[in-house]
């Protein structure tokens, strides 16, 4: 059984919240999305995004007779083509809504989505919203941000130090309501009682530090609770951004 709570804040910089999560114990889909744009733009694009991805993984929830149409890989599992689609299908929407209504152009939304299915948790991800995950006192990051800067460590442009403090940090390379095509990755893991996910947008990730993250997960007793702790924790760091966190903890 998944257990599942969430808390999402504004922050103490920002006067609206244009984050949007996911809590679907029925179809067990769990979402975080961090919108951007002006105006409501980005709120809205965060809202298509968790929606549209949410309608088509609760359609093969029922169903597994559905139709593909951005193609199957047979290369990888039915979930994970599952949520590919998913998500390809959300970065249409998105893009078709900012095409139309003026005031939504340019607005895009990060996201990162889990699926349990048969003991088993399915991922993606787009921008750099992450995924964590706590199994036997060791916290790991499952995704790896798309960001412009992530892209320069990675060729050896950058430290790892001045990742944290870059100032082109925020600039995302892939983003739901983009028009360039990107790859969708998509992973999975079998479950063991115990394991704890957390999923969140970067107001939390980019204020509070990996070791801190791990200390209040294992200190935690309530979910709920241990949510509260992380926003409050990136809000003494300066709150800059709004701030959404979303713990899974998978039990018999």
């Amino acid at each position: 059984m998944m257990h599942s709570a969430a808390v999402s804040d504004t922050g103490r910089k920002r006067r609206t919240n244009q984050d949007c999560y996911l809590l679907n114990s029925e179809c067990q889909l769990y979402q975080v999305a961090d919108g951007m744009g002006g105006h409501a733009a980005g709120a809205e694009a965060a809202k298509l995004t968790v929606t549209n991805i949410e309608d088509f993984i609760k359609l093969v929830d029922l169903s597994p007779e559905v139709s593909w149409p951005f193609g199957y890989n047979v290369q990888i599992s039915f979930e994970q083509n599952a949520l590919r689609t998913a998500l390809l299908l959300a970065n249409l929407k998105v893009c078709q809504a900012a095409e139309e209504i003026e005031h939504y152009a340019g607005m895009g939304s990060t996201v990162v989505a889990v699926w349990i299915r048969s003991n088993r948790a399915f991922w993606t991800h787009v921008g750099d919203s992450r995924l964590y995950f706590l199994r036997g006192g060791e916290l790991r990051q499952l995704t790896e941000d798309h960001t412009l800067v992530q892209e320069q460590f990675k060729r050896g442009i950058i430290s790892s130090e001045e990742v944290k403090t870059h100032s082109l940090r925020h600039v995302v390379t892939r983003a739901v309501g983009s028009r360039d095509r990107f790859e969708v990755e998509v992973q999975e893991l079998s479950l063991k009682p115990g394991d704890l996910f957390l999923l969140c947008c970067d107001g939390l990730s980019d204020k509070v530090e990996h070791e801190e993250l791990k200390s209040i997960l294992l200190d935690g007793q309530d979910l709920q609770a241990t949510c509260q702790s992380l926003i409050d924790a990136a809000n003494r760091a300066g709150g800059d951004d709004n701030i959404t966190a979303v713990l899974l903890h998978y039990d018999i």
